[in-house]
Order: structure tokens, then sequence, then C-alpha cells
């Protein structure tokens, strides 16, 4: 920069000096003019390059820039040190490469698919020996349909695991006209899980589960619909039981409108449902909207889909990993991992993408190999706690997940 100002320097001097001994005196105003331009732009450069890395040594730089056998030794001190400071190289020129492929992960993790109300069972915790008490004391009990359904419930999730018993009990027990037991083995032909995969064989028990009375049949049969050639068909059943309330119904209206299935693609009406359930507290509504967010910080033409997504009125932690976004969208790192450290006080839902999130932005931002090493060392924090942060941390640098000395 300082060699381009003096090359100019140089010019108008010779086109001044040919002009005669009367412009002599303006060659040397337009020296000092450029010479003078070229040290407050210098000083000004390493004083916002200290915002990025060394501020003591970029300010002293630039400070003493004015004294040039001292000014240019710092200069090329001041070089080294950016070679070395990975915040500069990734933040000045590479971006916050840890950050993007985070919001990446999460982004493929949570597209828009189609979900209903069954939640999965979810039984106590037990030890082995209680489990083993429990399963011998169901199997007992298991003569009625629900009896086996309970059964099958617990042999799929206390260990010792057999899908093959649980599966050969849920049949059991849909023969015998349990609402549950129907809608889990038209879910098992449906996906395909221990059972060979078979549509027709799904649509039958969803049928027979809707006329049990399961209550989130009905909405299975429109997604099987909406997924297998029958859209419109799909899209009227699920704007049918959106009307009567059923929030699962209205996001999977979302998510035709926002993928044109059934009826014309309308993204901005899809992100009005989806940020709509998300303030009402929808977990995978909340899922999709962060995940549309985090796909537009990657995107730098996204600004306006990521102002309607993220200008809402959503409160607690997920509020508050709204708002990192924002300031991770205006590159405030530190303001960002602020916002996603309150999420994780919540210790609510959202703690371990905002774990995950804070560790991204230390490593991304750290100036110190400390700092990147606490960073992976919060991404660790989050196992359990969100499926994104294993695959993250995969791709931690084998230098970030060493211990501190």
């Amino acid at each position: 920069m300082l060699s381009s100002y003096a090359l100019i320097t140089y010019v108008a001097q010779l086109v001044m000096y040919s002009l005669g001994n009367a412009y002599k005196v303006y060659a040397v105003y337009a020296a000092l003019y450029v010479e003078g331009a070229a040290l407050v732009t210098a000083c000004l450069y390493y004083i916002l390059l200290g915002m990025r890395s060394n501020k003591g040594l970029c300010i002293t730089t630039g400070v003493l820039t004015f004294i040039p056998p001292v000014g240019a030794i710092l200069a090329v001190a001041l070089s080294f040190e950016i070679r070395r400071d990975t915040r500069v190289q990734e933040l000045v020129f590479n971006g916050y490469a840890f950050t993007f492929a985070a919001l990446g992960t999460f982004a493929a993790k949570h597209g828009s698919v189609f979900a209903d109300g069954a939640d999965s069972e979810k039984l106590d915790g037990m030890s082995p020996s209680a489990a083993r008490a429990h399963l011998k004391k169901l199997k007992k009990q298991a003569r009625t349909p629900q009896g086996m359904y309970d059964y099958a419930v617990a042999v799929a999730c206390y260990a010792p695991q057999s899908m093959r018993e649980a599966v050969d009990y849920m049949t059991k027990a849909a023969k015998g006209g349990h609402p549950p037991a129907l809608f889990n083995m038209g879910f098992y032909y449906e996906t395909g899980n221990y059972v060979k995969k078979d549509v027709k064989k799904a649509r039958e028990f969803y049928d027979r589960a809707v006329s049990a009375g399961d209550a989130d049949a009905e909405l299975r049969l429109g997604i099987l619909s909406a997924e297998n050639g029958a859209e419109k068909q799909g899209f009227e059943v699920f704007e049918k039981r959106a009307k009567g309330g059923d929030k699962y119904a209205e996001y999977d209206l979302a998510v035709c409108y926002e993928r044109g299935i059934g009826v014309e693609k309308n993204t901005d009406k899809a992100v009005e449902i989806y940020t709509r359930l998300a303030c009402r507290g929808l977990p995978i509504a909340q899922d999709r909207v962060f995940a549309m967010a985090g796909e537009c910080v990657n995107n730098v033409g996204g600004g306006g889909l990521f102002r309607k997504l993220t200008d809402i009125n959503a409160l607690g932690d997920f509020g508050l990993a709204i708002k990192g976004l924002i300031e991770v969208m205006k590159r405030n790192a530190p303001a960002a991992a602020e916002l996603f450290l309150r999420a994780v006080k919540c210790r609510a839902r959202w703690e371990g993408v905002a774990r995950c999130m804070v560790g991204v932005l230390y490593m991304d931002s750290g100036k110190l190999l400390n700092d990147k090493r606490n960073g992976a060392a919060y991404v660790k924090s989050a196992f359990g706690m969100t499926s994104v942060a294993k695959e993250i941390y995969d791709t931690v640098p084998k230098e970030y997940k060493a211990k501190k000395r």
C-alpha cells in the first residue's frame, strides 16, 4: 500500500518538475499530501486490523509508521504475527469456517420433511436387573392387546433388545385391534423399519387405525399420499386437519408450500406458518426456522428471507438462539457467543445446539490456541444433547482437541 503511494508521489514530482521551476514547490506539496494520506490510511488499516488480531501490535505499528525505519520493522513483525494468527486468517480471509459448517450440518439434519404428532415411547431408565424383572412381569401380562403392546414397547426399549420379538408382539396387538399398535405397524411398513417396506400394507394398517380411533393415523395417511404421487390428496388432508387445530398438520402444510407439493410453491407462506408455530413452541417448527435461517447465513443472497425468519417474537432459549444467529449474520462473534451462552444457561431444549454454536465461534474467533481448545471442548460437551455435536466434533483438527497444558 505504501509502495503504491510512493509511486504516485514519484510520478507527480516528475510531471511537475518537467513544467519548470515555478512548479517545484507544488511538487513538494503534492509529495507531502500523498505521503500524509498514505500514513493516515496505514494507521486506520492497522487500527481496524487490531480488532481482529494482536491489537497492541497493530496500533503501535500504525503510530510508529510516522518513523519510517521503526514502522517498517514493526510492519514486518506484524506480517509474521498475522500468518500465525488463525483468527485473522479465518475472519478476514476464510470467514467463519466452523460456524458455517455447523449451521450447514444442522440444516441438513432438519430439512423440510413431513411430521406427525405420534411421539416415540419414552420409558423410564432402569438398571439391567430391574429391566429384566420388569420385562418378565410384562410378558406374563401380555394376554390382551394392551398388554401385548406394552410388552412390545418395553422389549424394543430395554436391553437386551429384541426387535424381532417386539414386532411379533406388536403384530399380535394389532390383530387385536389396538389403535397404537395398528399405527406402529403402519409406520414400520411405511419406513421399512424391522419389516420389509410395503406402502400398500402401511396404508391398510393406517386405515384400520383410523377406524379404531387413532388420532395420528389420518395425518400419516395424508403424508403417505403426499409422498407417493397423490400430492393434492395429501395437501387436502393437511388442510382439513389444520383447520381442526392440528399443529402438526399445519406444519405439514408449510412443508407443502415450501416444496410445492399439492399446491403452488410459496416460500413466504411457508415461513409465515413455520415462524408462527415456532413462537407457539412446536419443536420441529423451531428446528426448521433455525435451519432455514442458518442456510441464509451461509448464503449471501438470503438477507430478505433471513429477516422474515428472525424478525419474530420468540422467547426463552429459542429466542436467544435466533438472536445469536442475527449476530452471526452481522459477523459479530463476541455478541453471538454471549447470546448462545445465555441460551446454554437456560438448561432447556436448545442447550445442546447453543453449546455447539459457542464452541464453533470460539474455534473461529479465538486469538489463542487455548481459545480454540476451549471451543472444541464446548462442542464435545454437547454430545447426547444434539445429534449434530458428534458430526461437528469429527471435523475439528487434532491440535484443537488436545488437552490444555
